[in-house]
């Protein structure tokens, strides 16, 4: 591998890390306060940084050899000089972009799973629904006078231990 293609993939490897993890991050965030609530963010947020990482490296390097090839065939069936140059451009853009969009997609289906795999059955930090606090605020009580109700019994065990 020569080193001008070497520094271009890394070039697209650190762009797209960020591209992948800033709007990947805003995207699931927006998720996590919207619906899905009850994620451990520090667990979910390794994970995806991971992930976007290797997204982005994976995508650069698929992206590249693609371009590469479909240059190659692209330059062939080109005549004059002006031809070949946007037979580059094109074909090298478009195996680039296509090789970002399915890095994207995986991304975003992994990012899911990850997120299931972080769920968490604290409070959530922002509840949306009336009806929502009001159920979570029932099973608060429940869960307390269940608690106090054991603890009156001499010789129960409580169900933290």
């Amino acid at each position: 591998m020569d080193v001008g293609l070497q520094s271009f993939i890394t070039f697209l490897s650190i762009l797209w890390f960020f591209v992948y993890w800033i709007l990947g991050g805003v995207f699931f965030a927006v998720m996590a306060i919207l619906r899905l609530g009850r994620v451990r963010k520090v667990r979910f947020s390794c994970l995806f940084s991971i992930l976007a990482a290797v997204c982005a490296v994976g995508a650069a390097y698929f992206g590249v050899y693609t371009a590469k090839s479909s240059i190659l065939s692209c330059t062939l069936s080109a005549t004059s000089n002006v031809q070949k140059k946007v037979a580059i451009i094109g074909c090298g853009f478009s195996g680039i972009m296509e090789a970002f969009l399915l890095g994207a997609l995986v991304l975003t289906l992994v990012g899911f799973l990850i997120m299931a795999i972080s769920k968490s059955k604290a409070r959530p930090w922002i509840i949306l629904d009336q009806e929502e606090q009001e159920a979570h605020d029932a099973r608060v009580l429940e869960e307390q006078i269940n608690v106090s109700d054991a603890s009156e019994i001499p010789g129960s065990k409580s169900k933290f231990f």
